[in-house]
């Protein structure tokens, strides 16, 4: 795997509108030989949401985009001619394959060859942008939510181990430690839906786990547990979070809002009526994360009127198994005053 092209340079012009259009979110441009919309599908759309990017594929059947929660599109048709002059642009050549991170302005972020796959190239793409995040080298604009909360995560793991590392003195150093001088857990307050509760955790606890078994806050669910469903949104100080990705201790000081505090008594939050209006739901696990992201989604917006396609990438991080997402966007649109 080798950089194909220097990051930071231009994208090439494909002359092609619907690659180098601008956008609110990285695109990701692939250039294989051969491949059609069924392959790796399942693991794109994984990666996809990883990377919260739409993925364009050039290809010897044609131009796809789409994201991660939408069907492949054609968008152009290439004769072997064209296929070839865009791979030397690339900078491709032969059988091989390379996958391009472009930001909203048209610059290559992250260049990478590839034999293994669309998926593989994709995976090592994201891969690198986490690297070159952790080493505090990542290019501006490039942190999307998940990225935002692996460097939450880390830098959480080293406060907690920091504040609870006090000197001592030479004899304190060269005391037996007892096991019964260890802490039993992490004092901390949190402020969850209004109310402050102090309790004491794990370091290493996440906040969907503390939610869930210490508060008997249950309506954050757990779905993969690895941040890519959705399922555990919950709002921290207005923002959408994932909790399963963020440490107890790190929620400390903000005011943490969950499904069960967006009701007043029995009165529904609109977000929550008019998914029940809309029928935006099947099974329901994924529905509270789905009304959180949701209500955070609309914050971010202000007063300014999001389009159905804005809608879905905005809760493009959101999966729901059922496949109830046209209800989804109807019920989000309609919760907004004036729209019926």
């Amino acid at each position: 795997m080798t950089h194909a092209v220097a990051v930071g340079a231009r994208a090439p012009d494909l002359a092609l509108p619907a690659l180098v259009e601008t956008a609110d979110c990285p695109r990701v441009i692939a250039f294989v030989h051969r491949w059609h919309p069924g392959a790796d599908g399942a693991a794109l759309r994984a990666e996809l949401r990883g990377l919260g990017a739409e993925l364009v594929v050039v290809s010897g059947t044609g131009v796809w985009a789409f994201g991660p929660d939408d069907h492949a599109e054609r968008v152009a048709l290439l004769s072997p001619r064209q296929l070839a002059t865009v791979g030397a642009r690339f900078g491709v050549s032969g059988r091989g394959e390379a996958v391009f991170v472009v930001d909203e302005h048209g610059l290559v972020r992250i260049a990478h060859r590839s034999d293994a796959g669309l998926a593989g190239g994709l995976a090592d793409a994201i891969a690198a942008a986490a690297q070159a995040m952790l080493a505090d080298s990542a290019p501006a604009g490039m942190l999307d939510r998940r990225e935002w909360n692996l460097a939450a995560l880390v830098s959480g793991f080293a406060f907690v181990f920091l504040t609870g590392c006090k000197p001592r003195d030479r004899a304190q150093r060269e005391a037996p430690v007892e096991a019964a001088a260890l802490p039993e857990g992490l004092a901390i307050e949190l402020d969850v839906n209004g109310k402050v509760r102090a309790l004491r955790v794990d370091p290493r606890a996440s906040l969907l786990d503390t939610l869930r078994e210490r508060l008997g806050l249950t309506g954050t669910k757990k779905g993969c547990d690895m941040g890519q469903c959705g399922a555990c949104t919950v709002l921290l100080d207005g923002e959408r979070m994932l909790s399963c990705l963020t440490l107890a201790a790190m929620a400390q000081g903000k005011k943490i809002v969950t499904i069960e505090g967006l009701a007043q008594g029995d009165e529904l939050h609109p977000m929550q009526r008019a998914f029940v209006e809309r029928d935006g739901l099947q099974c329901g696990y994924c529905t509270p994360g789905q009304i959180m992201s949701a209500v955070g989604m609309l914050a971010e917006a202000g007063d300014r009127q999001l389009t159905d396609a804005e809608v879905r990438h905005g809760m493009s991080g959101n999966l729901c198994r059922c496949g109830a997402y046209p209800n989804i966007v109807a019920a989000i649109q309609s919760s907004r005053p004036g729209r019926p």
